[in-house]
């Protein structure tokens, strides 16, 4: 089961204790899974949803809660998905109409209505319920172990954007835009906005699973962060020390090392003698000892001797 289903079998089934909550999330469910029809010139309602917990979530407020005759089928999905999809249809009966309106899907001249009428989400209880079944007819969220990303599939501009503007109004959660195809995908890539709407929609184990393996995966960053910090330093310490003995046998080799002054000369044999200590170490081996900054200088007066005898004898080649 990937986790965006485990998120959505938690869901769906939390209980809704009161009437107003369960039309917001019905209405959510409805415009998001929900699709007309005109059977024999009467209204009717098809539902679709491939999640067996969110088809039983549908069926419970339709027929227990609101007592309309309602049939659910299961079918077996063709090529490339092999999973059953489950269908909730709402037969031409008394109330239908009612139904439509009241979930903001029509107007009372069945004009269609894409707006989310206020009286579904007057209160905060209602609100949670609605961007709960929003997030149930078509959600996804993505394991967190791999990448933070949570997404809501929309038919229409003019609802995405309704919903969009509710939500940071309600919530102050920030949702994204992007055109797909004929479509309108919503979405959320900040951990911390995603912890929040798990927290919205009532989503607590799923949110504890979250932030567990969030916080697994921060730590093994940084881990990775630092063990590659010091690679790089111990790669750059190591090249640093071996052109510094190059330097200096290179000096040792044209002038000797009776050439230089008695404290390179001492810094230069303590490097030979210990090609890959810090200059930490090598200033502590020094007798009196020297700090990091001027076991450096002497170093880099010794490059600067090693480079002139470079440059004359490129000169004389």
């Amino acid at each position: 089961m990937s986790f965006s289903e485990q998120v959505k079998n938690e869901v769906a089934r939390i209980d809704i204790e009161n009437d107003c909550c369960g039309w917001a999330e019905l209405a959510a469910l409805i415009r998001l899974d929900g699709s007309l029809e005109i059977v024999r010139k009467r209204l009717a309602l098809k539902i679709v949803s491939q999640q067996a917990a969110v088809a039983r979530k549908i069926y419970r407020l339709l027929k227990n809660r609101f007592n309309f005759l309602t049939k659910i089928m299961v079918r077996k999905a063709m090529y490339l998905k092999k999973d059953n999809y489950y269908i909730i249809k709402l037969p031409p009966q008394n109330g239908v109409k009612e139904l439509l309106i009241n979930c903001g899907l029509i107007k009372d001249n069945y004009e269609l209505d894409y707006d989310i009428p206020q009286h579904l989400i007057s209160k905060r209880c209602c609100q949670r319920a609605y961007i709960r079944g929003t997030f149930l007819g078509g959600g996804s969220l993505n394991d967190p172990g791999s990448s933070y990303h949570l997404e809501i599939w929309i038919h229409n501009y003019d609802y995405a954007q309704k919903f969009v503007e509710i939500v940071k109004e309600e919530f102050e959660l920030k949702f994204k835009i992007r055109t797909r195809k004929d479509d309108y995908l919503l979405y959320l890539k900040s951990s911390e906005e995603i912890v929040k709407f798990l927290n919205i929609i009532g989503a607590h184990s799923a949110l504890l699973e979250f932030e567990n393996t969030r916080v697994l995966k921060e730590v093994r960053n940084q881990v990775n962060r630092i063990v590659n910090c010091e690679t790089a330093n111990l790669n750059k310490t190591v090249e640093a020390a071996r052109r510094q003995v190059e330097n200096i046998k290179l000096i040792e080799n044209i002038k000797g090392l009776d050439s230089l002054s008695p404290s390179l000369q001492e810094i230069a044999k303590l490097r030979l003698d210990n090609p890959y200590i810090s200059f930490k170490e090598l200033g502590q081996l020094l007798k009196p000892t020297l700090s990091k900054s001027g076991v450096n200088h002497r170093l880099r007066r010794i490059d600067k001797l090693a480079d002139k005898i470079k440059e004359n004898r490129s000169l004389l080649n």
